[in-house]
């Protein structure tokens, strides 16, 4: 029997070559094995391919549901307000017009009523046995069912500094990871490598045994193998790891 693979994908801000050749990296590497996707949000803003970042994972979902999990990120529910005329300044004022001229508009509400609709209905998060999969966080000691979707969306602290086991390992974006490269954590690990400004974009890969990552896939197709993140090793990654 094959295993079931997770590839876990930070921000991806309109970067939509680094997406597609990730994308395509992480297929190679999956061979014959299941694989699943789960993307953390931040699809769009900033980078100048948001739309077709967008209609690329529109496909995809349509292609395989329950393979290709998408989660709603800040910036897209930002974009929903916007469109219902609700804060348009504030989404304006972070990073949304590169976002109006891959669609040729000027306002949220002219974009596409499809897209439009995928945004709104993107979930916060989803679970696995081992992992929480998460745009921004978690409130600490807050139990998962019960956190806040606003939480979900735009948390940086107390979590980011939280050395406490949470019920699921957390898997998220949202905080730009000061090297550009993922952030290991026994508790969490950080996706967000600022991939629009000239980082790689990167996967995490798990699989059904172990709760940490197995590995990091880079959009240039290169492969390192992650730390174990157990027990006996939580003090020596206690202040992050970088995968390379």
């Amino acid at each position: 029997m094959s295993a079931v693979l997770t590839y876990a994908i930070g921000d991806v801000h309109g970067s939509f070559t680094k997406l597609a050749n990730l994308l395509r990296h992480c297929r190679d590497h999956g061979g014959a094995n299941d694989a699943r996707f789960v993307l953390l949000g931040d699809y769009v803003d900033r980078g100048r391919r948001s739309r077709e970042v967008v209609k690329l994972l529109i496909e995809m979902q349509m292609a395989a549901p329950d393979r290709f999990i998408c989660l709603k990120g800040n910036h897209e529910d930002m974009l929903v307000n916007a469109a219902n005329g609700i804060d348009e300044l504030v989404w304006l004022g972070n990073g949304a017009e590169p976002t109006l001229g891959s669609y040729g508009v000027s306002r949220a509400s002219e974009l596409p009523a499809e897209h439009l609709t995928w945004f709104e209905r993107l979930p916060h998060s989803f679970g696995d046995d081992k992992r929480f999969y998460v745009h921004a966080g978690i409130m600490p000691g807050i139990p998962l069912p019960k956190q806040r979707k606003e939480v979900m969306l735009w948390i940086r602290e107390p979590f980011l500094s939280d050395p406490s086991d949470h019920e699921r390992y957390i898997v998220h974006g949202h905080t730009p990871t000061g090297s550009g490269q993922p952030e290991l954590f026994h508790n969490r690990l950080n996706l967000d490598t600022y991939a629009w400004s000239g980082n790689p974009l990167v996967a995490a890969v798990f699989d059904d045994r172990r709760v940490g990552p197995l590995a990091f896939i880079s959009d240039d197709g290169t492969v390192a193998a992650a730390p174990p993140i157990n027990a006996l090793e939580r003090e020596r990654y206690a202040s992050g790891s970088r995968w390379r």
